[in-house]
């Protein structure tokens, strides 16, 4: 609350689920809540002049699964109940103070309760450093004391010690048995008799010890209190909140070194535009339909879905839909029959490519875009582009049916916190399953306020959209640096291009050269301009059957210690006319590659585009050989061409079939999008990316 309150926001309010008076009990076998010092929480209403509004807990914990639905006696429906009681009495409220920190457990549910009654979760000590998070709450002069222990160490004298006092025992117990330092797994549990929002402090005159169980290694004992009382804080007692720290995102550890690196780069170098190139061949819009999908092992891609793909000439369907609704409505619907061809469902999708005509319709598409996903939709980026023809929308996917040994996870954090953005659209953060993380597009968002720094700054929101992708990979226990495959960063003007490639340089140093593409887009989300999307390939340990929220967590924490095969490396094919810059990693059983075909600044600026496509298919048949790979392990090709390519005869797409069919029967999901330049020197044609997996 008291971060809330430092972050601008009031409380009006105060909430709690007690236990069941004709229990008896003042401990709850509760995987939610805390009942211990239930019987004290009323004083909180008089020691903050708020009313305090209370329920009992009814329910139990009937679904432990890491994602919560709608479940009948559950106690996530008490916490429900409770928030719609005070709502009714403050109609205003919009947001609730949520203390966790590392539990996804409580996050998911709470979350869950947050979204069914449009409320915003506030959980600003989400993902926070808890010996760093501990020490703050002493300074800031928060006397809780302990008043549950329930670990090994920790003793029945501890109880009713601050955690002030309690703090180097609890560094040297995380030291010797990895003990949360902020209780987080249930170690002990707090009692607060004092902070800077009281205006009173709660003083106790008798309390009670129980013992529950008298282990001798790790007993659980807690407090009854029998007598407290409040008494009036003098002057010098009532401590501003200036003793509050903030955390702020320039405070990042990489920070001022890539700053400083971007600073440097001379800005007023504008990259040259490319060469145009005259077509040759026969134009036509309809692709060849075993372009549109592939599947590799349980991997499934789609490519370049439009609303228009029923087989109807556009010229016939000119007006078909009458708002950007309707479209994305059609589209969203034509995807979902590809994933039912491959008995798939929008569950299994694990990633989304939305490529919009114009990003002005961005809440719009959402609206109608999150009616086809259920709890966790899939990672997403979403970017402008120049589409062709009277499509508004494109989308790309991949989709993945595990098998029955591996186990998927879904990491979608909705609160307001200093860990990273809550989701501004209907996507998850990442997507784990069969040795592959997909994570969503990352822009520059300031994660406490969700808004873009301020005055807009290309370096800002490079530094703070790297620093927002290497926080959300952090939590799933991987080093970014390390683990990543593949990489795009988009960004919406010419002049940025070489600055995002220097700031990437400096933040992989020493680190993993994967495959990236730079690429200019004409807009993206929120006015951003620039956003990172990566996937990463690793070596993911099998879960057997069900497992828990705590097992999967530790399933996870082993990635960072697995031994990995790194294999990157990058070349150039170039002749008098074209040059072919490719960038592979192979990594395990994965390869993925990246392709940017440029034409030189000669007179032959009609320079046949089936000689290019030709050139660079064939360097990325060899990028395959040379990595142990070949078509038929290829899952997706994206082609970004420069958009204003003269295709007025043919498109590359249709070229890039015609010669691939030459080579090879296999056919890989092929799509297509304009941008408005490639490449770190923004001089590509056509940039290419493909992923492929050994079965």
């Amino acid at each position: 609350m008291m971060q809330c309150v430092a972050n601008g926001h009031s409380i009006v309010a105060l909430a709690n689920l007690k236990p069941p008076v004709a229990s008896g009990k003042d401990e709850l076998d509760s995987f939610m809540y805390q009942t211990v010092g239930h019987d004290a929480i009323h004083f909180y209403s008089d020691c903050m002049n708020l009313p305090l509004y209370r329920r009992e807990i009814n329910g139990q914990s009937v679904l432990q699964k890491s994602d919560y639905v709608v479940t009948a006696n559950d106690e996530t429906e008490d916490l429900y109940l409770l928030l719609k009681d005070v709502l009714k009495e403050h109609p205003d409220v919009q947001g609730v103070s949520v203390g966790a920190i590392l539990s996804n457990y409580q996050r998911v549910r709470v979350e869950h309760v947050c979204n069914r009654l449009g409320l915003t979760s506030l959980a600003y000590l989400w993902r926070r450093d808890q010996r760093e998070l501990l020490a703050e709450m002493a300074a800031a002069n928060v006397n809780a004391v302990l008043i549950k222990v329930a670990a090994m160490g920790l003793k029945a004298a501890h109880l009713e010690k601050s955690i002030a006092q309690m703090y180097p025992i609890l560094c040297n117990l995380n030291e010797k048995y990895d003990l949360h330092v902020c209780g987080e797994g249930g170690e002990y549990e707090t009692f607060t008799l004092d902070c800077p929002l009281f205006k009173k402090r709660i003083v106790i005159e008798e309390r009670e010890t129980i013992v529950h169980s008298d282990d001798a290694f790790a007993p659980v004992a807690y407090l009854r209190f029998k007598r407290c009382i409040l008494v009036d804080k003098t002057p010098e007692e009532m401590v501003g909140m200036d003793t509050i720290k903030k955390i702020y995102w320039k405070e990042w550890e990489s920070y001022e070194s890539l700053v400083s690196v971007m600073k440097s780069k001379d800005q007023s170098q504008l990259p040259r535009s490319p060469i145009k190139v005259g077509l040759v061949g026969q134009y036509t819009e309809k692709h060849d339909e075993s372009y549109i999908s592939c599947q590799r092992g349980p991997l499934c891609a789609i490519a370049s879905i439009t609303a228009y793909d029923d087989g109807t000439p556009e010229e016939l369907q000119q007006g078909a839909f009458e708002s950007i609704e309707d479209e994305t409505f059609q589209c969203m619907l034509t995807v979902q029959d590809k994933l039912m061809n491959y008995d798939l469902s929008w569950d299994d999708v694990v990633c989304m490519n939305v490529f919009v005509a114009d990003i002005a319709d961005f809440g719009k598409i959402n609206a109608v875009y999150k009616q086809f996903f259920d709890i966790n939709p899939a990672p997403r980026a979403l970017v402008g582009a120049k589409l062709k023809g009277l499509a508004k929308l494109k989308i790309d996917l991949v989709a993945c049916k595990k098998p029955k040994d591996a186990k998927k996870s879904t990491m979608h954090v909705q609160g307001i916190s200093y860990w990273a953005p809550a989701n501004i659209g209907p996507y998850s953060q990442t997507v784990t399953v069969v040795d592959h993380v997909w994570v969503a597009g990352q822009i520059g968002l300031v994660p406490e306020t969700l808004e873009l720094p301020s005055p807009p700054s290309f370096v800002e929101e490079a530094a703070l959209s790297l620093r927002n992708l290497e926080t959300v990979i952090k939590a799933l226990d991987m080093v970014l640096k390390d683990n990543i495959s593949l990489c795009y960063c988009f960004v919406t003007r010419p002049e940025h291009i070489q600055i995002a490639q220097t700031a990437w340089n400096e933040y992989v140093e020493d680190g993993v050269s994967a495959p990236i593409m730079f690429l200019v887009v004409p807009a993206l989300p929120k006015g951003g301009l620039v956003e990172w999307q990566v996937m990463l390939h690793v070596t993911l340990p099998i879960n057997k059957g069900d497992s828990s929220d705590e097992e999967e967590q530790e399933a996870l924490r082993k990635l960072a210690s697995l031994s990995l095969s790194h294999a990157p490396f990058e070349y150039t094919s170039s002749d008098s006319d074209a040059s072919i810059d490719i960038q592979a990693y192979s990594q395990n059983k994965a390869t993925t590659v990246v392709a940017t075909a440029s034409v030189f600044d000669t007179k032959q600026s009609l320079y046949s585009l089936e000689l290019l496509v030709k050139k660079l298919v064939f360097d990325l048949n060899k990028t395959l050989i040379r990595c142990e790979k070949d078509w038929s392990d290829v899952l997706f090709v994206k082609l970004f061409c420069y958009q204003d390519l003269d295709v007025s005869k043919d498109d590359v797409r249709k070229v890039f079939e015609k010669e691939l069919a030459t080579i090879t029967i296999e056919t890989p999901a092929i799509s297509e999008v304009p941008v408005v330049s490639i490449g770190p020197q923004g001089t590509g044609l056509i940039g290419v990316s493909l992923h492929a997996l050994k079965q």
